[in-house]
């Protein structure tokens, strides 16, 4: 089967917009599959502390897993999603300072912002990850962490099929399943300290960067 020509796994800001105003309503639901992988994002981040930037925070679900000790920004593109957020937020998470609408190739942030950076399944819906991942390094202090969760292209088993299956659908979908992670490890400023898979059966790669000094 050949692959799906470059401009089916383009994900432009508008996909995002759009897919993401259908997935608002039942968001939680279909990303069950994703829980036990964001509990151990935030185990880790919750080991580190200090002020996070959640890039790509969604509806939220991964908000009230972080300890009360770690300060958080939320930041996403959906304005559909981020209703979500807010409310729950509203409903009593203290620790986290804002939740703001923004693109995450142009963060608003000054340089060395933040601790570290977590985005959990966000990576494969923007144009250039990339781009993404240098904002990312611009925005965390030196010896920080960029933490990265997603589903990246598979290159044998079960999950492989599954890509080809969706990758057509990409700007529908409002993210690209089939995304080869080299897009994100050769970042300027950020050094690769562990790869791991997480569950369900490996479909998620874990993958935590340092800014390096």
């Amino acid at each position: 089967m050949s692959s799906p020509a470059p401009s089916s796994r383009t994900v432009e800001g508008r996909d995002v917009k759009s897919a993401y105003a259908r997935w608002a309503p039942i968001y939680e639901i279909i990303a069950t599959p994703t829980v036990p992988a964001r509990k151990i994002a935030a185990k880790r981040v919750n080991a580190i502390g200090g002020r996070f930037l959640e890039a790509g925070v969604g509806s939220g679900s991964a908000l009230p897993l972080y300890d009360p000790s770690v300060s958080l920004v939320g930041v996403d593109l959906s304005h559909d999603m981020l209703k979500i957020a807010r409310e729950r937020v509203a409903k009593g998470l203290p620790n986290v300072e804002a939740i703001v609408e923004m693109d995450l190739m142009s963060l608003a942030f000054a340089d060395a912002s933040f601790d570290g950076v977590v985005c959990m399944f966000t990576i494969t819906a923007v144009p250039d990850a990339n781009k993404v991942m240098r904002e990312f390094a611009r925005v965390v202090k030196p010896g920080g962490v960029v933490m990265i969760a997603s589903h990246f292209e598979a290159r044998r088993g079960p999950w492989q099929v599954t890509d080809r299956i969706l990758t057509p659908f990409s700007k529908r979908l409002g993210w690209n399943p089939s995304m080869p992670i080299d897009g994100v490890l050769d970042v300027p400023g950020l050094t690769l300290e562990s790869e791991e898979q997480l569950p369900p059966v490996g479909l998620i790669t874990l993958l935590v960067f340092r800014r390096d000094a």
